[in-house]
């Protein structure tokens, strides 16, 4: 058992390291957006020092954020493993819809009169950002099967980034594509997506029963 939380804790870990400086670098990008257009794909590169202090601070306060404990169980270990395989399928369908291209940020620092048609279909059909939500599930997978109030604390964090990259990524989209992009806005929700029953069609009075 002991064994299998220490497991827990370092998938956590790795989790953190690989998504948490995702949330700092999104919004750095989008808040100086002007300047890394300017330097074009070369503004990639400024990635790689953002990842390395985020995960440098991590690494110092990886004791914190796991020193303080709630309850964990079989059953929250079973709901964090779902979450985890939702966050999974949702980076996966959001990659094969957008591309990389987009994922990694070239098309925003890229020239606009550049930027590829907008995706309205599929996963996107659905939701605004199913990258963000996939990421929030991953986060709270990863909280429940650690236990840690700090893992819950930067998945709280993560949300509040994402929540301000998201506005910032709408601004933009609205900006370049216009009403194209209002009108798509107002019909999908942002990250929660709306479950719809299907209208069931009208039944005339002659239809079913027993015939005179």
């Amino acid at each position: 058992m002991d064994r299998l939380k220490t497991a827990f804790d370092v998938l956590a870990f790795v989790y953190v390291l690989l998504v948490f400086p995702a949330a700092v670098y999104c919004l750095t990008l989008h808040v100086a957006l002007d300047c890394w257009r300017r330097m074009g794909g070369r503004s990639l590169w400024f990635a790689l020092p953002i990842w390395g202090v985020c995960d440098a601070a991590m690494l110092l306060f990886r004791h914190p954020l796991f020193a303080e404990r709630f309850g964990r169980n079989g059953f929250t270990s079973a709901v964090g493993f779902i979450l985890l395989i939702l966050a999974a399928w949702l980076e996966v369908r959001t990659r094969r819809e957008l591309g990389l291209r987009r994922l990694v940020g070239l098309a925003e620092v890229g020239s606009p009169s550049s930027r590829p048609p907008l995706v309205v279909t599929g996963i996107y059909a659905k939701v605004r950002h199913p990258r963000y939500l996939g990421y929030l599930l991953g986060w709270l997978g990863v909280s429940l099967l650690a236990g840690a109030y700090g893992i819950l604390g930067l998945a709280i964090l993560s949300f509040l980034l994402y929540l301000m990259v998201a506005r910032l990524e709408e601004k933009e989209l609205e900006e370049y594509y216009g009403p194209e992009y209002s009108t798509y806005a107002r019909a999908v929700p942002r990250f929660i997506p709306r479950w719809r029953r299907k209208a069931r069609p009208c039944r005339s009075p002659h239809d079913g029963g027993e015939h005179a």
